[in-house]
This record gives structure tokens, sequence and C-alpha cells, in this order.
């Protein structure tokens, strides 16, 4: 297995974007698996501060649609925060992965449930998320991220006395969203938990 980079980009707090490459352990390895590993995959540890961070190349800061705002050759982004990122696939993992879970979901006879996120507020800003997963929530509790297709994204923010919601652009409809900025939830379609 050789190691491999992916496009990646992740918001932070008051919606800071980083894009630039990630090492993944190999072409077919999934981006949602990397980050909610409990041992992230460094190609080269040396270059390690924090064990609870992830490490990326070619990198340029966006802090609004404007353009960049900075470029760094390497940076390590601290997990706890992001709040929520998505990569140059369209959906979880390669054709053969698709397939796979395809063939687990008619067997399991889950079905898609839609949920609506509110995150935490940083300053005047907060997200509100919704969009599908399949499986039960409670396991994917426990998981750093929540892998959510069919995302829309609403920027929430307070300017001149009124709050002012703002859609958040994405290049398709698959995001992963952190559990530790999630402040609460609910299920659009009354499923339970």
């Amino acid at each position: 297995m050789e190691a491999a980079q992916r496009k990646l980009v992740i918001v932070t707090s008051l919606g800071k974007k980083y894009s630039g490459l990630v090492d993944v352990p190999s072409e077919t390895f999934r981006t949602t698996d990397l980050l909610n590993s409990s041992n992230i995959f460094w190609k080269n540890p040396n270059h390690k501060c924090y064990d609870n961070a992830i490490f990326m190349s070619n990198v340029r800061l966006f802090l609004d649609d404007t353009g960049v705002y900075k470029r760094f050759d390497s940076i390590q982004v601290k997990l706890s925060e992001i709040i929520y990122f998505y990569d140059e696939l369209e959906s979880v993992g390669d054709k053969t992965e698709q397939k796979r879970a395809t063939t687990m979901v008619k067997q399991s006879y889950e079905a898609a449930q839609t949920i609506n996120i509110i995150t935490r507020q940083v300053g005047n800003f907060f997200y509100d998320i919704t969009g599908s997963f399949f499986g039960l929530f409670k396991k994917k509790s426990k998981d750093n991220f929540i892998p959510l297709t069919n995302a829309n994204i609403l920027g929430i923010y307070h300017e001149q006395d009124k709050w002012i919601q703002k859609k958040i652009k994405l290049p398709h409809d698959f995001i992963c969203v952190s559990n530790t900025h999630l402040e609460s939830l609910t299920f659009i379609d009354g499923q339970p938990l």
C-alpha cells in the first residue's frame, strides 16, 4: 500500500477555510476514516507537533469569498478546531466502497435519515446544517465527524442588530461535520435517535 495525497477543504471557526493536500495511506482510504481514526496517518511522523492534528501541504487560507488571505507550504490543523470538511470525492469512498455500502444498506434495510444540526456559536456566527446519513446516530455520535450526504449549510451571523443567513456554497453535497462543535440536533422526518 503506497501513501497518496488528496485535496481537502477544512472549515474552522468564523468560516476560515483551509484548502490543501492531505496524506492518506492509499488512494482507496476514505478521508472520513482518516479523520475519525484514533491514530491519524502522517506520511512523515517527524512533522507532528500535536497528536490530535492533521498535516496539510500546499495550503491556501481563505477568510471569505474574496480570495486567498495567506499561503502555507505546510500546516497542522487541530481536529478540535474543525467544524466541517469535504474532500475532492463527491461521496464516501471509491466505486467499490460505494457498491459495498449499497449492498449493506439493502441487507440491513436501513433508510437514510435527515438531520438538522446547529453548531455552537463562535462570536456572532454559527452554522445551520441539514443532511442525510445511514445507520444509527448513536453510533455516529462516538466518531469525531459525522458524514452527511445531500448537505445544505447556512452560515448565520449577527450584524447591525439583525441575524443574517448566508448559504454556504459547496462543490458537491457530501461533507463531514464535527461532533465537537455540535450544539443541538433534530431529525427532520421525526425518526428517533
